[in-house]
């Protein structure tokens, strides 16, 4: 018999469509509200910024953090990466760069065409 271990493709989930939105470039998020948004936990969060995966835009009174639309986007793309993949810190932001940069090479093509 083959001692190797077999991994089971993972369940077709059903995703219903989520309400589509034009992000607002001057939008500002509490961190209570991208918990709400993102399903990510307060305290994931601060890890998160405390590694410069992810970084408040503002920050208000007695500390409070606001976050944009990238950083809502930013911690959906390590949420996925972490579940799908099982990163570490490490492999998300090398992941997290190299993905940064391949926008901006896709951005640079685009403006020379």
């Amino acid at each position: 018999m083959n001692p190797r271990k077999t991994r089971k493709a993972p369940a077709k989930m059903k995703i219903s469509p989520g309400p589509v939105y034009a992000p607002d470039p001057e939008a500002a998020y509490t961190l209570e509200v991208v918990v709400e948004l993102t399903g990510v936990s307060s305290q994931t969060i601060v890890h998160y910024q405390e590694h410069g995966l992810v970084a408040p835009v503002a920050t208000r009174g007695r500390g409070a953090r606001l976050f944009n639309d990238e950083a809502l986007r930013t911690l959906r793309r390590i949420e996925h990466l972490r579940s799908r993949y099982e990163m570490n810190l490490h492999a998300l932001k090398f992941t997290l760069r190299l993905l940064d940069e391949m926008e901006r090479l896709r951005s640079d093509l685009r403006s020379r065409r």
